[in-house]
């Protein structure tokens, strides 16, 4: 079943919360397990994705703001950037963010390591199941089609996305 968020019991406090999505993330990570074991994604990276998510850090706000009280947007984005600093499987990960003498253009992303490339892709398939109930379709992927184009990757990471996705719809 998808997750409906508008639909949330809202708990006060912040222990529940965490819990709750600290459930969620569990479920999220044991998809995104299967979808890298069939694309290829290197196990150590299976195992370890997404923990920083256990973190206090992390736990309390994404639990606030998914299960909670969302009331302070800024510790949320805090916290969401956190995240992709510290998860190399995020296309932000790779973006610079400042201008200085020895660095690329800031608009433009650094290329993805090849395992970083799956991880994040099978991430993709392992959020559709966890938070929209199923696994996407070939060809029928209504998150991919809204956001792909939003998404900065180098060029021959966008490539090497495109050409996992095609593998990936041959296998299915």
């Amino acid at each position: 079943m998808p997750l409906d968020r508008t639909k949330i019991k809202k708990s006060k406090g912040w222990f529940i919360p965490a819990l709750r999505y600290a459930w969620l993330t569990i479920k999220h990570r044991h998809y995104v397990f299967l979808a890298g074991l069939r694309i290829g994604v290197p196990l150590w990276r299976l195992l370890t994705h997404d923990l920083s998510k256990f973190g206090p850090l992390e736990l309390i706000h994404y639990g606030r703001q998914f299960f909670g009280d969302a009331s302070q947007p800024d510790k949320f984005a805090a916290c969401w950037i956190h995240h992709q600093n510290h998860n190399d499987h995020h296309w932000e990960y790779w973006m610079p963010r400042t201008k200085h003498d020895q660095s690329p253009d800031e608009s433009k992303a650094l290329p993805m390591p090849y395992g970083a490339m799956l991880e994040m892709v099978a991430d993709w398939y392992g959020a559709s199941r966890a938070y929209e109930g199923k696994w996407p379709e070939s060809g029928n992927w209504p998150w991919f089609e809204q956001n792909f184009d939003n998404i900065i990757v180098h060029p021959t990471t966008r490539a090497q996305i495109l050409e996992v996705l095609h593998v990936r719809s041959r296998l299915s």
